[in-house]
């Protein structure tokens, strides 16, 4: 049964950056495993059970994390484009 958005993990606290470590790359939370790294991971075909195998110090609570932060980013950069207009 799928989780209702209500029922979503929150990524606060769970991804972090920060500028004294790992260059302030967006990361989770006590890992230097970078957002962009996992997530070039899951466009080139690993499942989320697949990651967690390979860095069994995950949990699968970080990765929903990882991807809710992800989602909301791109409704906020959605929500940046409808509010720009276009003249030409």
């Amino acid at each position: 049964m799928a989780k209702t958005p209500e029922h979503r993990t929150p990524w606060d606290g769970i991804i972090v950056t920060d500028e004294s470590v790992c260059m302030g790359k967006v990361r989770i939370v006590g890992t230097r495993l970078y957002l962009d790294h996992l997530l070039g991971l899951i466009e080139g075909g690993y499942s989320l059970d697949d990651i967690l195998a390979d860095y069994p110090h995950l949990t699968r609570a970080q990765l929903q994390a990882m991807l809710g932060f992800t989602r909301d980013l791109v409704a906020a950069k959605r929500n940046r484009l409808k509010g720009e207009h276009h003249h030409g």
